[in-house]
């Protein structure tokens, strides 16, 4: 009987063992998974500071207002949502500009406002003049009309003669 209880015992002992052993393995790839997403974080964090270390392109004041789809075309229509460019509008990226000063396809940096992308034209649009495409009426009167904001080409668009 005590070798029964003896071989219990180590048997139980044994499978603690192996179960702590388990618990540990996983504890370990764990704290190495987040190790190596922190890695990958501080990576990007030291690339974005690089590249904002020999940023070629400088800063330009625009005046920045709103709009939204239901300007201009009716609601039934094939044609609602397109911008100029052929692309549907999409909140938190379509913007509007002049081609002149910012290309179609121009990605840039809207101070306060974040990265957008010029898909769109307007007739009332001349010179350093930005729309910003927001979902409703509302969001646009809420946007209001924004003087002086600080505006940085990240990527050229089409037909932009650099000098």
């Amino acid at each position: 009987m005590g070798e029964l209880i003896l071989s219990l015992l180590i048997t139980l002992s044994v499978f603690n063992n192996a179960e702590l052993q388990s618990v540990n393995q996983v504890r370990e790839m764990k704290n190495t998974t987040i190790t190596k997403q922190e890695t990958q974080i501080a990576k990007l964090d030291k690339i974005k500071q690089v590249k904002h270390k020999n940023d070629t392109y400088k800063w330009e004041r625009f005046e920045l207002t709103a709009y939204t789809n239901n300007q201009g075309r009716s609601v039934h229509s094939k044609d609602y949502g397109r911008t100029a460019s052929g692309k549907m509008t999409k909140a938190g990226e379509t913007i509007a500009t002049d081609w002149r000063v910012l290309p179609k396809g121009t990605v840039v940096y809207i101070d306060g406002v974040g990265r957008r992308v010029v898909q769109d034209k307007g007739g009332a649009i001349k010179g350093h003049r930005i729309d910003v495409y927001v979902r409703t009426e509302h969001e646009a009167e809420q946007f209001g009309r924004k003087k002086h904001v600080k505006v940085r080409v990240i990527k050229w668009g089409e037909n932009k003669n650099r000098k």
